[in-house]
């Protein structure tokens, strides 16, 4: 046999190999699907106040579970952080502020909505397919779309006239709204913490608890950071950073979260609050 023929014959096995683990996966996958599909879940016997409280939880779960699955809630993540970056380059009334906001987040709501839908017609319809099926999940994405429109529209109409003071306006918010600063940071960092854990979720913990970030971290040391640029007591200084480090500790010392997750979030505070702070204050 030559070489040529040993190279070949080397990569059909090296092609069957991958074939073979890549088929044993997807049956893994299909097997824990189906699992879920099949499992019955006990119903908690829970008090006013904590089904209160674990309502939250289950919200911001669905959030990350949808961020995790839905390329499209990815992307509107990320047009809701890039809205809270423009809003410091235009000097936006609150009426104007309040209708942008509004109108993305009614494009939040549809999409979750309609992945919601997408589930519900998934399982009942156990993966065939049926023209009802397609009708229904067609329908909600097209509700989706007219909402999305909706807010293209809104921004249009919002953003086409500040272009043209962009410098002023951009003045504006530098020099006199350092709190306006401080709530866009700490805004950015929460949609940051929640996307970057949707798109690295591993199934384990709850959206409050574990993560590949520590929010209560990242919020933390982004106030923290916030301060070091408002205020030169150093008393003060040194009374955020330790508050910072106390919710990090608490955090680790709770089994909540590793270490590894902990330093991500401080770095996400910290680099988020130097960013904004160090190039608009």
């Amino acid at each position: 046999m030559s070489e040529r023929d040993q190279i070949d014959s080397l990569k059909e096995e090296i092609k069957v190999e991958v074939l073979e683990e890549w088929k044993k996966e997807q049956a893994k996958r299909k097997e824990k699907e189906q699992e879920l599909y099949e499992r019955n879940f006990e119903k908690e016997e829970l008090s006013h106040g904590q089904k209160f409280l674990k309502g939250f939880d289950y919200a911001y779960e669905g959030i990350v579970w949808a961020i995790n699955h839905e390329k499209n809630m990815k992307f509107h993540m990320i047009s809701l952080a890039i809205l809270l970056v423009a809003s410091l380059f235009f000097n936006l009334s609150r009426v104007e502020m309040i209708t942008l906001v509004f109108a993305v987040c009614f494009v939040l709501a549809f999409e979750l909505i309609n992945t919601s839908l997408e589930q519900a017609v998934n399982l009942a319809s156990k993966g065939k397919y049926s023209l009802f099926a397609k009708a229904s999940k067609d329908l909600a994405a097209a509700a989706t779309f007219i909402a999305a429109l909706n807010a293209l529209f809104v921004a249009y109409l919002i953003f086409f006239d500040k272009f043209i003071d962009f410098y002023n306006s951009v003045i504006i918010r530098i020099v006199r709204r350092p709190s306006h600063l401080a709530l866009i940071t700490i805004s950015l960092v929460i949609v940051v913490t929640i996307f970057l854990k949707g798109v690295f979720y591993e199934g384990h913990g709850t959206a409050f608890k574990g993560g590949f970030v520590s929010g209560h971290t990242s919020v933390a040391f982004g106030i923290a950071t916030i301060g070091m640029f408002l205020t030169v007591d150093p008393l003060i200084r040194l009374m955020l950073v330790g508050l910072a480090l106390i919710v990090a500790e608490s955090r680790y010392e709770a089994d909540i979260h590793s270490m590894s997750e902990i330093i991500r979030g401080a770095i996400l505070g910290i680099s988020m609050a130097m960013a904004i702070f160090g190039i608009f204050s």
